[in-house]
Formats: structure tokens, C-alpha cells, sequence
């Protein structure tokens, strides 16, 4: 996944020149493996917009006249490894790249650009206004990028997303992709440039962390997830990132987030550094019937006590997941989503069993109008809502789902007491309610 970090390298050169692999077709209509992303191209249809040798091979006279774009990426494979060359003038002004929505055509909103230059530049740069005043920010629907790291997944590769909480300085001639929520003009400027050779983002800071590792047979996918103070239990952009949508996951692991249900299916999911062992976390998975799944998880820097329990609610069982212990099953039904598993970071001083875990229940606010109610996974239950009067304020009734939300009349501001009775016992929580 490259991006030309030289103006005026025509494509017909660069074949000529570095010899890239051939496709399918037959003739001038066989692929040529240089092909930027059209998105434009409704889904099930290849979206990868490929040269044919008609139009590259130099013998014709219908060669194309194009050069590679500034500021776009392009696929390309090679019939051998090595290095490649790109010659032309280098950039040493700011590029603006139109970005589009892919609207109107079933396509999608995720666009394929490049790093113009020959230096560096970060993505907090890209996508973040206080850094850089560009119109980025705006025109992002995710502050995040998602390029091709051949590392990833116990290295079969795989698109991986880059946030405010996992940086990265972006290499010369390094493909990406960004996700609009409107079409318009991407700025990347003169001042992102920087002249180091990092690459992935190490944290300077101890902050917790969990890994989570999904394998099948044949394969691995994984998401993270980060403890920073000033994040959410929701949605925090530029901290909070899906997976890759530009094509069907159809086998996939994410996380939805904690106390919203957005639909977005996270790679990255960053929390608040405090209350852990309130933060029931919805583990998404897409995978076939009959496959046999694993889960396993990594962490660092979590509190003293806190460990790791993987809920499956088919049939209410918990695995603590630490060093070497994973859990595995047979799927019996196709997976698509959040609802089956949640992570619970609980305290190894509780004793934890499973009758102790059913009752960890998580109750949030998401709104002033809504109360979320996560970790009944099924039965009847009821809520009632108290001011701090101790007059009664709703009284509802529920079947449990692993995640409900149960609707708030209009309240005042202030603190509440909930009483959540289960078929596992009586819960008493507070909330506050601004």
C-alpha cells in the first residue's frame, strides 16, 4: 500500500521500470497489480480500480498518459520482493486531496491517500485540529487511519487502525485510509512533516492495556483496549476506532462500547483509568458455524487484583484469561456481533466464581433519557428508580438481554437510587442523573 512521495512518476514508467506482478484477464485486458481504491463500486464488487497491460506494456500507442496522484494511494504487488524506485520532483508545498462519500452508488465513505512527501508526518497531525489548523477533523467521521501492517494477525497481515491513543508516524510513500463523513478537500500540509524514523507507536506512559486474540484453525484477529484518563464509557473520537469496513469481515473480533451501542465495531476502545471492576465490555465476534474459536488476552500495567473473565452467555460460564489459559468452543450457530461474550475486569481478592459474577452488573446513563443496563444476560428482572427523597420515579420491568436499555421520564438533576432485583438477587446502585 504505497503513495508516490515524488510528483510526475508515470504509471507506464514505473511498470516499465519495476516490473509489478500481472492479474487476471488475458491480452492488453490482463490486470496490471497497480490499482488505486475506488469507492464508488457497490459492496461485492472488486473496489480495486486495476491498470491492464493495454495500458502500461509500451507496445500499442493506448498507453496511459497518467502519472501517480499526490496524495493517493495505490495497491501494488511485485513479482519478486525487494525495493522500488519512484523518480520526479519532490513536494515541497501543502497537498489537498479530494475525498468523497461514495454516496449515491452503494459504495462506501473510506478513501485510500498517501503520505505525499519524503518525510514523515503523524497521524495526530492528520486528524487533529489542535495540532494543525486544517479542516481534517471536521470532514473526518473517525479520527483514525487504517493502513496495511504485514505483522498483524500472527503475520498473515491485516489492516490495522492509528488514533490519538495509538500514534504512528507515517513513512514516506505509505498508503492509507481514512473514513469521511462528507466529501471535501484532506489537507495534509508542510508543517506535519517530521524527520523520524519511528514507526509503531510505543506508549511513553504506563497505561493499561488488554490485547484481545481471537484464532480459528488457520487464522488470528485481535483488538485493543485502553485505559486513559479523560475517556469515556462511549464514544470518544480519536480514541475509540473500528475495525476495517472497506470490505466483508466476515471472520472479525471487536468491541462494542460500554454503556452506548453506537453499531461501530472497535479495534481501538479507550476507558477511564478508574472503576474497572464496573465496566462490563461487549466482545463482538463474526464467525461461521461449526468453526472452533479461541480467546485469549494479554495485558500490562492493569491495577493490583484486577484479572480478566471472559463470559460466555450460552451457558453463563466464565474463563479467567491469564497467562496461558484461553477459552475455546464450537460454534453451532453462525456469530455477527456483540451479545454472546463480555470481558470483565474484576478483583482476585473477591473469590470469583460464577454466582459472584452474575451479579456484576454495570448501570450507566448514557443519556438523560436513558438507562443502560448491562450483565443480565436473561430472566425476568425489575427496576425501580428513587429521588433522594426516597419517592419512587419509574418502576419497570425487563427480560434480560446482556444489554438493555430501559427509558427515563423527564427528571430533575441530581442523584438517584436504583434497586435492580434479578433472578440472582437485589442490586442498590447510585447514579447521577445532570
Amino acid at each position: 500500500m504505497v503513495s508516490a512521495p515524488v510528483e510526475g512518476q508515470t504509471i507506464v514508467d514505473f511498470y516499465t521500470d519495476e516490473s509489478p506482478a500481472l492479474g487476471s484477464g488475458t491480452g492488453n485486458a490482463q490486470n496490471v497489480a497497480i490499482a488505486p481504491y475506488d469507492n464508488a463500486q457497490a459492496s461485492g464488487t472488486d473496489r480495486w480500480n486495476y491498470y491492464t497491460e493495454g495500458q502500461v506494456d509500451g507496445e500499442d500507442g493506448n498507453d496511459t498518459s497518467d502519472t501517480f496522484s499526490t496524495g493517493t494511494g495505490y495497491a501494488i504487488k511485485m513479482q519478486a520482493s525487494g525495493d522500488v524506485a519512484f523518480t520526479g520532483t519532490l513536494r515541497t508545498n501543502d497537498v489537498g486531496v479530494s475525498l468523497s462519500d461514495g454516496s449515491g452508488s452503494g459504495g462506501n465513505a473510506f478513501n485510500f491517500i498517501g503520505n505525499p512527501y519524503t518525510s514523515y508526518i503523524s497521524v495526530s497531525e492528520l486528524i487533529e485540529e489542535d495540532n494543525v489548523a486544517t479542516g481534517n477533523e471536521a470532514l473526518l467521521s473517525q479520527q483514525t487511519i487504517w493502513l496495511w501492517d504485514e505483522s498483524a494477525n500472527a503475520g498473515a497481515g491485516g489492516y490495522v487502525p492509528k488514533n490519538l491513543a495509538a500514534d504512528l508516524e507515517i513513512a514516506p510513500g505509505q498508503g492509507f485510509f481514512v473514513l469521511t463523513g462528507s466529501a471535501g478537500t484532506f489537507d495534509i500540509t508542510e508543517a506535519m512533516q517530521s524527520h523520524s524514523a519511528d514507526t509503531f507507536f510505543t506508549p511513553s506512559s504506563n497505561r493499561p492495556e488488554i490485547n484481545l486474540t481471537l484464532t480459528n484453525e488457520s487464522e488470528t484477529r485481535a483488538t485493543d483496549i485502553y485505559y486513559i484518563d479523560g475517556t469515556t464509557t462511549g464514544f470518544d473520537n480519536g480514541y475509540d476506532s473500528s475495525i476495517f469496513g472497506g470490505f466483508e469481515n466476515e471472520f472479525a473480533m471487536y468491541t462494542h462500547e460500554v454503556t452506548t451501542d453506537s453499531g461501530r465495531n472497535l479495534g481501538i476502545q479507550s476507558l477511564p483509568d478508574n472503576d474497572y471492576e464496573n465496566m462490563i465490555i461487549p466482545v463482538g465476534i463474526n464467525a461461521t458455524s461449526g468453526m472452533t474459536i479461541s480467546i485469549s488476552a494479554s495485558s500490562v500495567n492493569l491495577p493490583a487484583g484486577i484479572k480478566l473473565y471472559l463470559q460466555d452467555t450460552s451457558d453463563n460460564s466464565f474463563t479467567l484469561l491469564e497467562n496461558d489459559s484461553k477459552f475455546t468452543t464450537t460454534l453451532t450457530s453462525d456469530l455477527n456481533g456483540s451479545g454472546r461474550f463480555y470481558l470483565y475486569t474484576a478483583l482476585d481478592t473477591l473469590g470469583i466464581d460464577s454466582a459472584t459474577l452474575n451479579d456484576m452488573i454495570g448501570i450507566y446513563t448514557p443519556t438523560p433519557e436513558q438507562l443502560r443496563i448491562v450483565g443480565v444476560q436473561s430472566g425476568a428482572a425489575s427496576v425501580v428508580l428513587y429521588n433522594t427523597l426516597g419517592k419512587q420515579v419509574l418502576k419497570t420491568a425487563f427480560q434480560g438481554q446482556g444489554a438493555n436499555n430501559i427509558a427515563l421520564p423527564t427528571l430533575a438533576s441530581g442523584v438517584y437510587v436504583i434497586k435492580l432485583t434479578t433472578e440472582s438477587g437485589i442490586i442498590n446502585r447510585k447514579i447521577i442523573l445532570n
